[in-house]
């Protein structure tokens, strides 16, 4: 294989997305479920817009008034589409989606790095991406993934609209940027700061102000449908546009805006979750392209300086999950390698004692090899099936569903009245009963599901439209005491509710006497109330 010969294969940014769905099939067979926790919510908002169309409310979630969907909607729509038009169970869809969108977004990554650096930056961009522990999250069927398939799309039609001065590529780069906001939230702002940072290196360096004309070019599309948009809810419903004035977007839609936490990294962090051959063939590329300094080189250079500064955002006071902006920084990142393997290849080319073919295909297929290896160990641990969420008394799994779940599930979906709400001292388990049987839950539990709660009646749990108290044995504190209490103990996104003493030993002292026990299975005991 030579320089000249490897430039002539026509499909060689297919070998990274073919080795990408051939990694992520890995998982996708090996389990039942869709791998990850968020998939269990977002089957649910598909479910609800199956049966209901277009809405803002999921009616399964803090029932019986319901909770405003906080994700734009793309996503759902797709899982809901295919399901509903194979009648495939969205759980599974979303499982098969796994290979699809992992794949597409590394073609799309191979793709942009082939425009900016030839076909062998393609090549090394797609499998650096395999390379990096960040692949456990790529093959996750997540709205995130589906929107980086447009990300790098959109900066690339930006860039080659400002190279050649042509409003109509910033046009359709503007199409994509709305196929991301109707994705994600957090793939559309790391979209917008790079262009925003791609448009002031523009202007500061080039001093090309002209690129004002494709920044608006870009975003014409999202004007003009906010233009409508404003327009047609003023007509049509003036009060909710007076609303959405006073309070933000997110008073509608449930879209947060903001985080109310924080989480940083460390420079291990960066260094683990990159990976090794990322970070060393990016350098190499860095340096090729600050020597060179061409506008392309610039492009990247500050997409990657965009995104290094938005994972530290708290320097400046803004709170932010600094993981989840690794993924964006992945992109640009191995882009720059890419291009750092095509440098290393050329100066292999070049000296002479290692001139030899045999040498410069030895690089090749020991970068795709490495890759390859490393991107097969990261899905193939089991950890990567298994989340938890952790609390003052140690860890509780959400995902996959346990068989006990799986086992409720199936109870409901034979026995359970879906007009009436279920309150559930574990509300994962919860979502999952949402998802997968369509059972709504109410936020109640330590109001309706315990004895001891003063003053509650059954007409209060009939007012509430509640059908089913369901408890999880598990949560039990560690150090049982004197006093049978419920309390509510803090985890990421719901709070679980723990008995100070063993569920089973002392459940008639727990449950209301309204109640009636018709299920138990190893891990959950339901009681229906009868009005």
């Amino acid at each position: 294989m030579d320089y000249t010969s490897i430039y002539n294969k026509k499909y060689l940014i297919l070998l990274p997305a073919i080795a990408a769905f051939i990694v992520a099939l890995i998982p996708t067979l090996k389990y039942q479920w869709p791998v990850g926790w968020d998939i269990i919510y977002h089957v649910q908002y598909a479910q609800v817009y199956a049966h209901n169309g277009f809405t803002l409310i999921d009616p399964l979630l803090n029932a019986p008034h319901g909770q405003k969907i906080g994700y734009p909607p793309l996503f759902h729509f797709l899982i809901a589409g295919i399901g509903t038009g194979l009648g495939v169970d969205f759980f599974q869809v979303a499982r098969f989606l796994q290979p699809i969108l992992a794949s597409l977004i590394v073609l799309s990554v191979s793709y942009v790095a082939s425009k900016f650096y030839g076909k062998l930056a393609g090549l090394g961009a797609g499998f650096l991406i395999l390379s990096s522990l960040l692949v456990g999250r790529i093959i996750l069927a997540l709205p995130e993934n589906l929107a980086l398939i447009f990300l790098p799309l959109a900066v690339y039609l930006y860039y080659r609209s400002l190279k050649e001065k042509n409003l109509k590529i910033a046009l359709l780069g503007g199409l994509l940027f709305i196929a991301v906001i109707a994705t994600h939230q957090a793939a559309t702002l790391c979209l917008v700061l790079a262009i925003i940072s791609i448009t002031i290196m523009e202007l500061v360096v080039y001093r090309n102000f002209k690129a004002l004309g494709n920044f608006i070019s870009f975003f014409m599309v999202l004007i003009t449908i906010g233009v409508i948009g404003v327009i047609s809810v003023q007509i049509i419903a003036p009060q909710l546009l007076q609303t959405i004035m006073q309070q933000g977007i997110s008073a509608i839609t449930g879209m947060s805006t903001s985080l109310p936490f924080n989480r940083s990294l460390g420079l291990y962090s960066y260094l683990e979750n990159l990976g090794v051959l990322v970070l060393i063939f990016s350098v190499i590329g860095a340096i090729a392209a600050i020597k060179r300094h061409q506008e392309k080189d610039n492009v990247i250079l500050v997409w990657i300086i965009a995104m290094i500064l938005l994972s530290n955002a708290y320097w400046f006071g803004v709170n932010v999950i600094s993981y989840r902006v690794l993924i964006y920084l992945l992109i640009p990142l191995s882009i720059l390698g890419g291009y750092g393997i095509h440098i290393t290849y050329h100066k292999i080319k070049n000296y002479r004692p290692l001139s030899s073919k045999k040498v410069q295909t030895i690089f090749l297929a020991v970068i795709l090899i490495i890759s390859m290896l490393s991107a097969v160990a990261t899905v193939s641990d089991p950890n990567i099936s298994v989340f938890s969420v952790k609390n003052e008394f140690g860890n509780v799994q959400i995902a996959p569903p346990s068989d006990s779940e799986v086992d409720l599930a199936n109870w409901f979906q034979e026995n359970g009245n879906k007009s009436r709400s279920l309150v559930i001292s574990n509300q994962f388990t919860g979502m999952f009963l949402g998802s997968k049987a369509g059972m709504p839950m109410n936020y109640g539990f330590e109001f309706y599901a315990t004895k001891t709660y003063p003053n509650m009646t059954l007409s209060q749990v009939k007012d509430q439209k509640i059908g089913y108290l369901v408890y999880d044995k598990r949560l039990v504190v560690p150090n049982e005491d004197s006093w049978l209490r419920v309390m509510s103990i803090q985890s990421e996104f719901f709070p679980l509710y723990y008995f100070s003493q063993n569920i089973t030993t002392n459940f008639d002292r727990i449950k209301p006497d309204y109640a009636t026990k018709v299920y138990e299975n190893h891990d959950f005991i339901v009681c229906r109330v009868d009005y």
